[in-house]
């Protein structure tokens, strides 16, 4: 179990170039490029605000959210402090004046979203009405759009994606909630159910607790799945330190694994593009392996360590690129696994294979919210348009998280 006693930060990192600093300058600075923009409207021809990552009170993320080509205050503490916790990057979108997003087909990617007027709906039984603040963009909500799941999900259209929430609930205090597989997040108003929908501390802010119920969360369970514990203390919950592999560790769901296994007192190396190596370095990993080069590709850990649990965020890697870097009873935990993947798991536990594929499938639990959400503070944010934001997303290439904030302009 995590301890509730770690002090988490969350730090809103962004490596996109700012008008005021050089290239080689905001390569190499947590920015905040905030851009105020109506959703499902012409973008506006505001300029960029450039901030370090000073911004760390609640008070500092608003003005970050609510500015608009001004530069945010700083509070000039670290973005990166020893034993803190980076809990998101996300990119926020605004979402004014209509009602919902949604889309009434299977593909058609950013450009399928419609900005349209929908009823309010009204909470069954065991659901909670909701008016909404903040809703994070995932991978899930585009590959349902795609036809991952089709036809079981989505099972009717027209579909309001959207199935991590922050938000304030109209009946309950401030929530975060999951509403997956059912969705229904990018919209003014939604339900969720209340088993899954969780009571942040005060200081969380809806932007920051829509980053937690689906990345987070993934994180949490992948390395639980993959044998690593995390007590928080560093002790490895008794266990004798485990050296841990994240791939694709700038992303939504890698850069939460970095810190859980950093703070959980793990030994972490991490890949990803040259660009983000040195966020990810101030995540906490101990290497940092670039995808370009020979050890990034063949993953081989700088020191020569095997790794005991790997979690696999990135796509592309068959099974015999994992098998020389493990350790004798090393788990990889796959995030994105396809048919081949599936049937070396499978493969696996037949032949008793020490060495083992598992194929991650997300249980959530409203306690792991609760604990995750407790433990965060802080941040600052970088914008842009709605459809901007989902394209973003199917690129697979971003670095944090991607949350679109609703409400009118003002």
């Amino acid at each position: 179990m995590v301890s509730r006693n770690w002090r988490w930060r969350l730090s809103w990192c962004s490596m996109s170039r700012c008008t005021s600093r050089s290239k080689k300058e905001a390569d190499a600075l947590t920015c905040s490029c905030h851009r105020r923009l109506r959703l499902g409207r012409a973008p506006s021809a505001d300029g960029y605000g450039c901030t370090t990552a000073g911004a760390s009170s609640p008070a500092d993320v608003s003005d970050v959210f609510s500015c608009g080509g001004s530069a945010a205050p700083a509070s000039g503490r670290s973005a990166m402090a020893s034993a803190s916790m980076a809990l998101s990057s996300p990119r926020t979108f605004r979402c004014a004046g209509e009602q919902a997003m949604q889309y009434d087909k299977y593909g058609g990617g950013a450009e399928g979203l419609k900005h349209v007027d929908v009823p309010i709906p009204t909470p069954k039984k065991g659901e909670v009405p909701i008016k909404m603040e903040e809703a994070s963009i995932n991978q899930v909500d585009w590959k349902f759009q795609n036809g991952i799941a089709r036809p079981f999900m989505p099972n009717k259209f027209p579909f309001i994606p959207g199935c991590g929430i922050g938000q304030w609930g109209e009946q309950l205090d401030k929530v975060i909630a999951i509403n997956f597989p059912d969705g229904g997040g990018l919209a003014e108003y939604a339900v969720a159910q209340a088993s899954r929908a969780a009571s942040p501390p005060p200081e969380v802010s809806a932007a920051e607790g829509a980053c937690l119920p689906i990345a987070a969360v993934t994180a949490l369970v992948a390395l639980r799945t993959a044998g690593v514990s995390l007590d928080g203390d560093g002790s490895g919950g008794g266990d004798a330190k485990k050296n841990v592999l994240v791939t694709a560790a700038s992303g939504g769901v890698g850069h939460f694994a970095v810190q859980l296994a950093r703070l959980a007192g793990q030994h972490v190396t991490a890949t990803c593009g040259a660009r983000n190596a040195g966020f990810v370095k101030g995540l906490g990993a101990d290497e940092v392996l670039e995808y370009a080069t020979p050890e990034g590709a063949a993953m081989r850990s700088p020191s020569g360590r095997r790794y005991d649990a790997v979690v696999h965020c990135a796509r592309g890697f068959p099974w015999s690129a994992f098998a020389p870097v493990l350790a004798d009873a090393g788990v990889v935990v796959d995030l994105t696994p396809g048919a081949a993947g599936v049937a070396t798991a499978l493969r696996q536990r037949v032949t008793f294979s020490k060495k083992r594929l598992v194929p991650l499938f997300v249980s959530t639990k409203k306690e792991d919210m609760e604990l995750l959400a407790a433990n965060g503070e802080g941040g600052e944010a970088q914008g842009g348009d709605r459809i901007e934001g989902w394209a973003k997303s199917m690129t697979w290439h971003v670095t944090g998280k991607i949350v679109v904030e609703m409400g009118e302009e003002e």
